[in-house]
């Protein structure tokens, strides 16, 4: 897994875990917002690279996770295995 995916991750954790404990506060509430819009964007993407994770081979479900989870940064990795540019 490469460092930027590491990072994202983290991003991740920090946001649900403001949400989840900072509540009703402005901090919790736009923990959460910005959680909802990452997770609508990242579902676009999905669809959008719907194509290219059934011709990349392995895991189907496994790579469109990794788009919902990692958005354009797995789809880099997965253009770049195919030789695609």
């Amino acid at each position: 897994m490469s460092a930027a995916k590491i990072v994202l991750l983290v991003v991740y954790i920090i946001l649900a875990a403001l949400a989840l404990t900072q509540g009703e506060t402005t901090v919790g509430i736009w923990s959460l917002r910005i959680l909802g819009i990452l997770a609508i964007a990242h579902l676009i993407e999905t669809a959008v690279y719907f194509k290219l994770c059934q011709s990349a081979g392995g895991s189907l479900a496994g790579h469109l996770v990794s788009v919902f989870l990692f958005g354009v940064l797995h789809v880099k990795e997965l253009k770049a295995a195919q030789g695609i540019s």
